[in-house]
């Protein structure tokens, strides 16, 4: 046996092999579906993300040309496994079916309560919709009994509230913990921290309670907490961004909810939103206005919360655009974050406490710029199943989306993008590399009998 030959046989075996492997995970992307080739899908700038369907604000309710988009949320309803977005205007409240990804389907909306607002949010709980709009004196908390949606036959529809709540008039951002019935509402008119809101009867929301002290809220996480730091297991704990901060707070007892930290850093500009991680060991801020204010690149920033009573700065991961941040959601220990002009980016977090994060994947809404402006991809829902995660944006409308995450994580930054065109098309090399190489291999053995050890 000549070992080398033994190697060039297997090279082009190898060689082969990755490239038809290659090409099976390129055409594995759902029938219908724009497949993220080449760096771009549809002419969105994209990695390991395809475009299963895009609805333009025109047409989910937008009246005109000058409603914008805002934050969005999603529900499965627990009987029949369908889905829908939860899709904020700033003239009302768009709900689209996505229960077939390739064909979503805009069912109706929601008008505004009160005048027209560019921040809406929205969060469900027991198959309600919950949903706020901001810088209207008289707007409250709009309810939406979601099961309406099952019975839709001639969309679009023009719905109704289920109820309202008027016990504030504007709010920021809005938050329920699912664990507990309770609404949590940013900014109000009445209560400029958290706003606490009982909702065991969904329709008939309750003023549960005020938390003054975190200032200028801006949105928050709050759990049942099942962190390392035993003293607080069980608790129901907030962590929230404002303006020039950044808290946690106990609200187990809302009659009487406690501040427990009050954090700062270097660079904070406005610390707007943050997750935990699922084992509730780290949380990761978006500050949505240091970029613009300092000059840098896109940044988010980790604490360790080993111990609660004193979180430990671990400091920042910065992307490779100069975008502002806005929302980040954790699944599965991947973080999926809208960061405006830069879209949707996708972060591997398995490094943690290390920062040394991968960009897994990628998906930029707003092709043509990168900029520090507050416009394009505003938030994102990562728990449909499916790897579907979809995408709001303030003049692009709806993006259902599907990722082909890597099981190794392979770093995809934006910055490699201008050299595009490998990531999908390189199976083709390997295969003609593969098959080159096989008749060179076959001459030999034939020459050369047994040469290669195989009889």
């Amino acid at each position: 046996m000549r070992p080398y030959r033994v190697r060039i046989f297997g090279i082009a075996l190898l060689l082969l092999l990755a490239g038809l492997t290659g090409r099976l995970q390129a055409q594995s992307t759902p029938a219908g579906a724009t497949a993220c080739v080449n760096g771009m899908a549809a002419g969105y700038p994209c990695a390991n993300v395809n475009l299963l369907a895009h609805l333009e604000l025109t047409e989910i309710g937008a009246s005109d040309g000058t409603v914008t988009g805002s934050d969005h949320w999603g529900w499965t309803d627990p009987s029949t496994g369908r889905q829908f977005v939860i899709f904020g205007l700033s003239n009302g409240t768009s709900f689209i079916e996505i229960t077939d990804p390739l064909n979503p389907v805009y069912l109706g909306i929601l008008p505004t309560h009160e005048g027209t607002s560019n921040y809406r949010d929205i969060k469900v709980y027991q198959n309600h919709a919950f949903i706020i709009a901001d810088l209207l004196p008289n707007h409250g908390l709009q309810v939406f009994d979601l099961s309406q949606l099952l019975s839709v036959n001639s969309p679009p529809v023009t719905f109704g509230e289920t109820a309202h709540f008027d016990g504030f008039g504007p709010g920021h951002n809005l938050w329920i913990n699912e664990a507990t019935g309770y609404g949590y509402i940013f900014r109000t008119d009445t209560c400029t921290g958290t706003y606490m809101v009982d909702l065991a009867t969904p329709d008939a929301p309750a003023f549960a309670g005020c938390f003054p002290d975190d200032g200028q809220a801006s949105d928050a996480q709050c759990v049942v907490y099942a962190g390392p730091d035993a003293a607080y297991t069980g608790r129901e704990l907030c962590f929230t961004g404002s303006d020039d901060t950044w808290t946690i707070a106990d609200v187990t007892d809302k009659n009487n909810p406690t501040q427990i930290d009050s954090l700062v850093y270097a660079g904070l500009a406005r610390a707007h939103q943050g997750t935990l991680t699922e084992d509730h060991r780290y949380w990761i801020l978006s500050d949505t206005m240091d970029e613009a204010t300092n000059g840098h690149n896109t940044r988010i920033y980790v604490w360790d919360l080993l111990d609660i009573d004193a979180p430990q700065y671990l400091g920042f991961y910065e992307y490779g655009t100069s975008a502002r941040d806005h929302n980040i959601y954790i699944s599965n220990g991947i973080s999926y974050q809208t960061n405006w002009r830069a879209g949707l980016q996708i972060l591997d977090l398995a490094p943690l406490p290390s920062l040394s994060f991968t960009e897994i994947g990628y998906f930029d809404i707003v092709p043509d710029s990168n900029s520090v402006d507050s416009t394009g991809a505003w938030s994102n829902f990562p728990w449909w199943g499916n790897d579907i995660v979809t995408v709001s944006g303030t003049q692009q409308g709806l993006f259902v989306l599907q990722t082909d995450l890597p099981t190794t994580p392979t770093d995809v930054a934006l910055s490699q993008f201008s050299n595009a065109g490998t990531a999908r098309s390189i199976w083709i090399w390997l295969v003609v590399g593969g098959l080159l190489f096989f008749p060179v291999v076959l001459w030999w053995r034939r020459d050369n009998h047994n040469s290669l050890g195989i009889k």
